[in-house]
């Protein structure tokens, strides 16, 4: 039997609730439903990587190339780490800023947001990786073992990013927890195409 781990969505002032959209979708989106004002949603990788992930540049590249699966999202490289409640977005893969721990693969913070009017809008939204795992990227060569994929990883925590809850589809990007060696998270499902969808 193949070990789990969640991928997890840590909300600072809100929880995610059930959103049913129609019946043949079970995505679910942030409470209170939130977008970015404006998109393409800036999203930035810090540089520093992942000692884990043995491509050039640590998982890097292939977390760029991985988060524009979302079709709203301009990425780019950092050498700065994330700062909490200032966009943009930023992606740490070597620290979990003492927030991801025990079994979380990666965390979002979602919780920074404002209203105007009707609307709520996200103002920031980073990601942090439990550096307790071994990963692997779509750029390794040397193939997978045991370890998680990060592209899949980073593509389900960039959904946080945008708005979306956890879904109940086995097999959706979105779903909450994945299995050592499982890419199929790199490719966004009907499911997930539909949460985005209602946001954007």
């Amino acid at each position: 039997m193949m070990k789990k781990k969640s991928l997890f969505a840590f909300a600072i002032t809100t929880v995610v609730v059930a959103a049913m959209a129609s019946p043949a979708f079970a995505y679910t989106l942030l409470s209170p439903r939130r977008v970015w004002k404006t998109t393409p949603v800036t999203v930035r990788v810090y540089t520093a990587g992942n000692s884990t992930i043995t491509d050039s540049d640590g998982g890097v590249t292939a977390v760029v190339g991985a988060i524009k699966a979302w079709g709203i999202i301009s990425s780019s490289t950092t050498s700065s780490p994330a700062v909490r409640g200032t966009a943009p977005a930023t992606i740490t893969l070597n620290n979990n800023g003492h927030i991801c721990t025990g079994s979380c693969l990666a965390a979002t913070l979602t919780g920074y947001y404002h209203t105007e009017g009707s609307a709520t809008y996200i103002d920031d939204a980073d990601i942090y990786t439990n550096t307790r795992y071994d990963y692997t990227s779509s750029r390794e060569s040397d193939g997978c073992s045991g370890e998680y994929d990060i592209d899949g990883i980073m593509t389900h925590e960039v959904g946080h990013v945008i708005g979306l809850g956890h879904t109940t589809v086995v097999g959706a990007t979105m779903y909450p927890s994945v299995s050592a060696c499982n890419f199929n998270n790199r490719t966004l499902e009907a499911d997930d195409l539909a949460g985005k969808n209602d946001l954007y």
